[in-house]
């Protein structure tokens, strides 16, 4: 059950939360709501029973852009029944069905309602459903799996890879590289999270250097390895890697449709022009 009503700014308390505010998103909702003279959307709070505060639970860039645009109150859906643990999972959710995150906060996220969902479910937790209903530890993914695929449309395996991408990730290599290019890119972070804590530290140290040769974690790992570091050569051997081991996952008919959409007049060019040719006698 919620009420809807204004809420003092001062009144609202921000805990902590899994994605830092970004300034210039900020600013933007801040203009939009000197345009528009009000706050369009209310944020989501809940109201402690014993205490009476009210904490945030999703709206957090809309709270500090009401501050920056100097309104003193903003409209609140207000949620009296909830548990700490309720409302963490309401402001995830908000969170991942807006589909405004990047790979590495999206990872974080996700593996935080994991966390807790078991909370809020133990049976789901691994072993505990095992021993209900012999699904085993397997079965516990799939089920917190199954929730949030229903939430944002993902698939179940997209949904895992991203848990086990913030598990195998180093915190402090994580910490330092919120907010780069690498946040944005999870082929990098995938990459990145194969190697051992250490040594992920070691990289992500590298990268932050700024070193103009070093812009990919296969790079910087080549040079802590004392191999080449040469970017084309780096980029080349690793798409030439992927091609081979999408060729290999196709089956018959995958790999036909393939060289059908190459072309075969395309590819005959091609072979023809790395076979040497035979000069003809007169």
């Amino acid at each position: 059950m919620s009420v809807m009503r204004q809420v003092s700014l001062s009144e609202i308390k921000v805990g902590q939360r899994l994605r830092r505010v970004d300034p210039d998103h900020v600013e933007v909702i801040a203009q939009s709501m000197r345009d528009c003279g009000k706050v369009l959307t209310p944020l989501t709070v809940r109201e402690d029973k014993k205490s009476g505060e009210v904490h945030l639970i999703a709206g957090a860039h809309r709270l500090a852009a009401a501050k920056k645009a100097g309104f003193e109150t903003v409209p609140c859906e207000i949620h009296k029944n909830l548990s700490p643990a309720e409302a963490r999972l309401m402001e995830i959710d908000e969170n991942l069905c807006r589909h405004e995150l990047n790979p590495l906060d999206r990872a974080a996220f996700l593996a935080e309602r994991k966390a807790v969902y078991e909370t809020l479910y133990p049976a789901t937790k691994a072993g505990v459903a095992g021993a209900n209903a012999r699904h085993g530890s397997a079965n516990d993914m799939m089920s917190f799996a199954d929730d949030i695929a229903e939430k944002t449309g993902w698939s179940k395996r997209t949904i895992e890879r991203h848990v086990r991408l913030h598990q195998r990730l180093d915190p402090q290599a994580r910490k330092k590289i919120i907010g780069t290019d690498i946040a944005r890119n999870q082929s990098e972070l995938l990459s990145l999270v194969r190697f051992e804590p250490e040594r992920q530290r070691e990289i992500v140290k590298l990268l932050m250097q700024g070193d103009g040769e070093i812009k990919r974690v296969g790079q910087a790992a080549a040079k802590l390895e004392g191999r080449s570091t040469g970017p084309d050569k780096q980029s080349r051997e690793a798409k030439v890697a992927r091609a081979v081991e999408a060729w290999n996952r196709l089956d018959k008919r995958g790999q036909d449709m393939l060289l059908d959409h190459i072309g075969i007049e395309r590819l005959y060019t091609f072979l023809n022009s790395r076979t040497p040719k035979l000069e003809v006698a007169d």
